[in-house]
Protein backbone atom coordinates (compact mmCIF):
# COMPACT_ATOMS: atom_id res chain seq x y z
CA UNK A 1 0.00 0.00 0.00
CA UNK A 2 1.60 3.30 -1.10
CA UNK A 3 -0.69 5.72 1.11
CA UNK A 4 -2.38 7.37 -1.90
CA UNK A 5 -5.15 7.02 -2.68
CA UNK A 6 -6.22 4.86 -5.52
CA UNK A 7 -7.55 7.58 -7.61
CA UNK A 8 -4.31 9.15 -7.32
CA UNK A 9 -2.70 8.71 -11.24
CA UNK A 10 1.11 7.87 -11.25
CA UNK A 11 1.18 10.75 -14.08
CA UNK A 12 0.52 13.66 -11.43
CA UNK A 13 3.88 12.71 -9.83
CA UNK A 14 5.30 12.53 -12.84
CA UNK A 15 4.35 15.25 -14.10
CA UNK A 16 5.13 17.47 -10.62
CA UNK A 17 8.84 15.79 -10.93
CA UNK A 18 9.19 17.00 -14.65
CA UNK A 19 7.85 20.11 -13.87
CA UNK A 20 10.58 20.86 -10.99
CA UNK A 21 13.24 19.36 -13.41
CA UNK A 22 12.74 21.44 -15.71
CA UNK A 23 12.80 24.58 -13.32
CA UNK A 24 15.87 23.97 -11.69
CA UNK A 25 17.61 23.07 -15.72
CA UNK A 26 16.40 26.35 -16.16
CA UNK A 27 17.52 28.01 -13.27
CA UNK A 28 20.97 26.35 -13.87
CA UNK A 29 20.98 27.89 -17.45
CA UNK A 30 20.01 31.13 -16.08
CA UNK A 31 23.30 30.71 -13.54
CA UNK A 32 25.27 30.27 -15.93
CA UNK A 33 24.45 32.54 -18.36
CA UNK A 34 25.00 35.05 -14.89
CA UNK A 35 28.29 34.20 -14.74
CA UNK A 36 29.05 34.57 -18.69
CA UNK A 37 27.21 37.97 -18.89
CA UNK A 38 25.69 39.44 -15.90
CA UNK A 39 23.47 42.06 -18.11
CA UNK A 40 22.06 40.13 -20.59
CA UNK A 41 21.29 37.33 -18.24
CA UNK A 42 19.22 39.70 -15.89
CA UNK A 43 17.60 40.93 -18.97
CA UNK A 44 17.07 37.32 -20.14
CA UNK A 45 15.50 36.52 -16.62
CA UNK A 46 13.41 39.07 -16.03
CA UNK A 47 12.11 38.23 -19.49
CA UNK A 48 11.66 35.04 -18.19
CA UNK A 49 9.73 35.56 -15.50
CA UNK A 50 7.41 37.84 -17.35
CA UNK A 51 6.27 35.62 -19.85
CA UNK A 52 2.84 33.87 -20.49
CA UNK A 53 4.88 30.07 -20.69
CA UNK A 54 6.33 30.56 -17.28
CA UNK A 55 2.86 31.92 -15.37
CA UNK A 56 0.79 29.05 -17.70
CA UNK A 57 3.30 26.58 -16.38
CA UNK A 58 3.17 27.94 -12.34
CA UNK A 59 -0.91 27.89 -12.89
CA UNK A 60 -0.38 24.43 -13.72
CA UNK A 61 1.84 23.49 -11.27
CA UNK A 62 -0.38 24.75 -8.25
CA UNK A 63 -3.58 23.34 -9.46
CA UNK A 64 -1.48 19.96 -9.49
CA UNK A 65 -0.15 20.51 -6.27
CA UNK A 66 -3.46 21.63 -4.59
CA UNK A 67 -5.07 18.58 -6.45
CA UNK A 68 -2.24 16.02 -4.81
CA UNK A 69 -2.36 17.67 -1.55
CA UNK A 70 -5.83 17.45 -1.21
CA UNK A 71 -6.02 13.75 -2.21
CA UNK A 72 -3.32 13.10 -0.06
CA UNK A 73 -4.85 14.55 3.29
CA UNK A 74 -8.00 12.86 2.20
CA UNK A 75 -6.33 9.23 2.10
CA UNK A 76 -4.51 10.28 5.75
CA UNK A 77 -8.21 11.12 7.12
CA UNK A 78 -9.00 7.58 5.53
CA UNK A 79 -6.26 6.12 7.17
CA UNK A 80 -6.82 7.16 10.47
CA UNK A 81 -10.43 6.88 10.61
CA UNK A 82 -9.93 2.70 9.27
CA UNK A 83 -6.87 2.50 12.31
CA UNK A 84 -9.67 3.99 14.75
CA UNK A 85 -12.34 1.55 13.96
CA UNK A 86 -9.81 -1.34 14.17
CA UNK A 87 -9.43 0.06 17.51
CA UNK A 88 -12.72 0.34 18.93
CA UNK A 89 -13.86 -3.17 16.93
CA UNK A 90 -10.23 -5.17 18.44
CA UNK A 91 -8.99 -2.97 21.33
CA UNK A 92 -7.16 -6.09 23.30
CA UNK A 93 -5.61 -7.01 19.82
CA UNK A 94 -4.63 -3.07 19.35
CA UNK A 95 -2.89 -3.07 22.97
CA UNK A 96 -0.97 -6.19 22.04
CA UNK A 97 0.43 -4.75 18.57
CA UNK A 98 1.02 -1.63 20.28
CA UNK A 99 2.96 -2.80 22.97
CA UNK A 100 5.24 -5.15 20.71
CA UNK A 101 5.92 -2.44 18.44
CA UNK A 102 6.63 -1.03 21.43
CA UNK A 103 9.31 -3.53 22.59
CA UNK A 104 10.45 -3.91 18.69
CA UNK A 105 11.18 -0.17 19.04
CA UNK A 106 12.78 0.10 22.53
CA UNK A 107 15.15 -2.95 21.19
CA UNK A 108 16.28 -1.54 18.04
CA UNK A 109 17.04 1.69 19.83
CA UNK A 110 19.18 0.08 22.52
CA UNK A 111 21.40 -1.67 20.23
CA UNK A 112 22.14 1.78 18.69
Amino acid sequence: MSGLPPDTDASEINFLKQEFNRFRAEMAGMKARLAADPAAAVEHFSAYLHSEDVAARLAALEQRLESFSGKAKDAGRDAVSRVEKEVVERPLTSVAIAFGIGLLAANLLRHR
